[in-house]
């Protein structure tokens, strides 16, 4: 009996072990790979860059001179190659590039989908016709030498392929207009000498909500509290959080305000929105050098465990007080009908699928963070920088592995902590900086507790069967 016993426990742990790997493996292909087209790194203003990067405590490893991540030296938007990834396309079964229309897939697949998916699957034709009438799918693999459509298609959609990824040309032609758009004031703002940054705060007006902007000018990179590569780095800060709004499309643009057909389509949807905000969240660490300097199993426990603490801070960056909505992140401060529109379908969708009382809930949160970080972009940065260094702030997971490098990843979470209260003290004073640090820990112990009773509510809830991948890794769903 007890061989029997062991047999099982030894069995459940395998078990146990693939789920893990399966997770990883979600993160990992966020983590390492990118979307060229999308993902923009400001590195225009030499001097901030370097004068970062030579007073980085830990400057073993920049972004500039990253192994992993080289980049052109011949542009001025440089860009990120992509990294080789051991990943498998779900499909066909080969080497995957990483997640395309919310799958693992390869180039080959990408590009079909993306050319076949509004097809109507009753008319194209199966290469083996026999196969339709006794339910019978060809092998669709990568080396084979003739693959069929039909099979392949309706595969795609079987693992997971969603074509309402897929953008119009409209959507298209919006997205490249952004970019540029924030490529042209990334180059206004970086063009100015940090020494001779002016103040340039306005008044909000009272009848219009004005989102809180992604970067803040400095009113002056000189203080007896903050030194100049301080400086520096809060203006790197803030430019590779800049960067991340705009390395993948925006949930709205995306995402249809229709209603979801049943409650399960419902709870997918809202989880499918967050997935937005993960993957911008992920973006915008991969450009902060200490988390490059880490071994990619570091970096992936930290992500793995902390990173859904993080949405929090960031959602309160575009939480309107007054209607209590979120709005969806760009560069832009005003928001439009079509924000104001997806915002308040959110809050609803938000309240049918968790209750009033969850939803109270996360929007004190939301106002507490609001009122910590008193529409200045960079506390709220600083913050998410603070915890996502911080190992064992997770509540989701109680068995969560031992880092490699614990000691780096020690001095990054001291670095970031002492960054913040210096510049709450340059923003106010010793002691309110002292106050809000308080208020600060008492906050993290309650954004803790509301993710771990939302993690128990969507495991008794949700199939999670479907929840998309990264969702599924982030909230520990096996």
């Amino acid at each position: 009996m007890t061989n029997i016993d062991n047999l099982r426990t030894m069995y459940n742990s395998r078990e146990q072990r693939v789920d893990d790997d399966a997770n990883n493996d979600n993160i990992l292909s966020c983590l390492n790979s990118t979307t060229v087209e999308t993902i923009v790194v400001n590195l225009n203003n030499k001097n901030m860059t370097d004068t970062y990067s030579t007073h980085n405590k830990s400057n073993k490893r920049s972004l500039v001179s990253s192994g992993n991540t080289k980049l052109n030296d011949s542009s001025q938007n440089r860009t990120v190659k992509k990294r080789k990834t051991d990943l498998t396309c779900a499909i066909c079964q080969g080497y995957a590039s990483g997640y395309n229309f919310d799958q693992i897939s390869c180039e080959s697949c990408k590009a079909f989908f993306r050319r076949n998916a509004f097809h109507e699957i009753e008319k194209t034709k199966c290469l083996n016709s026999n196969n339709i009438f006794n339910g019978i799918r060809c092998n669709i693999r990568y080396d084979a030498k003739q693959k069929c459509q039909r099979c392949r298609l309706l595969k795609c959609f079987q693992s997971g392929m969603r074509k309402d990824f897929i953008l119009t040309p409209e959507q298209k032609l919006s997205k490249q207009q952004c970019l540029e758009e924030n490529r042209r004031i990334r180059s206004m703002l970086t063009n100015n000498d940090a020494n001779n940054i002016q103040d340039t705060k306005t008044e909000k007006s009272p009848s219009t909500y004005n989102k809180c902007g992604p970067t803040i000018d400095f009113s002056s990179p000189s203080s007896c509290y903050l030194t100049e590569a301080d400086w520096s780095c809060l203006h790197y800060i803030q430019h590779a959080y800049l960067s991340s709004l705009q390395s993948s499309p925006s949930a709205s643009s995306v995402i249809s305000l229709e209603l979801a057909p049943d409650k399960m389509s419902a709870y997918m949807n809202t989880l499918d929105i967050q997935n937005f905000a993960a993957v911008k969240l992920i973006n915008f660490i991969r450009q902060i050098p200490e988390f490059e300097e880490l071994d990619e199993s570091d970096r992936l426990l930290l992500v793995k465990y902390n990173l859904i603490l993080l949405f929090a801070i960031r959602h309160a960056l575009t939480f309107d007080t007054t209607r209590e909505v979120i709005y969806d992140d760009n560069i832009n401060s005003s928001v439009s009908p079509a924000e104001e529109a997806f915002a308040h379908h959110c809050k609803s969708l938000f309240i049918l699928c968790y209750g009033y009382e969850f939803n109270r809930l996360f929007t004190s949160i939301l106002h507490t963070i609001v009122s910590l970080v008193e529409n200045d972009p960079v506390i709220a940065q600083l913050l998410m920088l603070n915890m996502i260094f911080l190992k064992g702030l997770s509540a989701i997971d109680d068995q969560e592995s031992s880092l490699n490098d614990g000691k780096r990843v020690f001095h990054a979470h001291t670095k970031y902590t002492d960054l913040l209260f210096r510049y709450l003290i340059e923003r106010t004073s010793f002691d309110t900086a002292v106050t809000k640090l308080m208020r600060i820990i008492d906050l993290l112990i309650k954004i803790q507790r509301l993710t771990r009773d939302f993690h128990q509510y969507i495991k008794s809830k949700v199939d999670v069967n479907y929840v998309n991948p990264l969702m599924k890794s982030l909230l520990h769903l096996s």
